[in-house]
């Protein structure tokens, strides 16, 4: 059975959040909900936290994680992944998101199942269907998805185009697109198209929607689109914090399962 080695990118100096990963959420800092998470999963075997800051390192021991310092400078959470990983041997390799607490062991699990598929090289976690709101919102990353469950294309932009002069109904402000999905940006890579990956460099569609995942498809690498049923609120400024506290508490402290 594949089993992964969960590496949760984090670094200090978030633009809109500095501190971002050690921000208190219902008394923990957010670093520990997303370590529990990858612990809890039934197929990682380790849970590595890649980090520019000791700050990060202390907390994320004291979540029972292991650590990696990394440089400061990297464009992307792939790119300090990759660092992170040198000498490192596993079947998969995992980025999971530093700054989303309401990620779930399941949805992990899923993600690491997907590379039983021995086709699989890259796959990340999509939720079916996009709201209206969502569909225009270009800080939500939407893909389209071919008959295989493999990414078409990922873009900020309203994709699929509506175009109501070939019959297609207004969907409307509370509508729901079914032929896109809502990108949960949380990835696994096979180990060599990981290291593929990070010696290529940033440009192209990539570089003008500032999504990484394009290098993967424009390098020809096909991703593997996992579907989960619960979107994991992520925490981009400080106002989403009481937002994930206020859900955590709905449900009962804790990661559940």
């Amino acid at each position: 059975m594949t089993t992964a080695l969960a590496v949760i990118p984090a670094r200090y100096a978030s633009r809109r959040f500095p501190g971002k990963p050690l921000a208190p959420i219902l008394g923990r800092p957010m670093i520990a909900w997303v370590v529990e998470a990858a612990r809890r999963a039934e197929r990682v075997d380790r849970v590595l936290v890649a980090t520019d800051d000791e700050r990060i390192v202390r907390a994320a021991r004291a979540a029972g994680a292991e650590t990696r310092l990394t440089r400061s400078d990297h464009a992307t959470g792939t790119d300090r992944v990759a660092e992170a990983v040198r000498g490192e041997t596993a079947d998969v390799i995992l980025n999971l998101q530093g700054d989303e607490p309401m990620l779930r062991p399941q949805s992990v699990d899923r993600l690491v199942a997907a590379f039983d598929d021995p086709e699989v090289r890259m796959a990340t976690l999509g939720v079916r269907g996009v709201t209206e709101a969502d569909r225009l919102d270009p800080m939500k990353a939407k893909i389209v998805v071919n008959a295989r469950g493999d990414a078409l294309y990922f873009s900020r932009a309203p994709i699929p185009y509506r175009h109501l002069g070939s019959g297609v109904a207004e969907l409307g402000a509370d509508g729901i697109e079914e032929e896109a999905w809502r990108h949960v940006g949380s990835y696994g890579f096979r180990p060599e198209v990981l290291a593929d990956l990070v010696g290529r460099p940033r440009g192209g569609l990539e570089a003008i929607e500032d999504l990484e995942q394009l290098r993967a498809l424009e390098s020809g690498w096909s991703i593997r689109v996992v579907e989960i049923e619960d979107e994991p609120i992520c925490v981009d400024v400080p106002q989403d914090v009481g937002h994930v506290e206020t859900v955590l508490r709905s449900r009962g402290e804790g990661v559940l399962r």
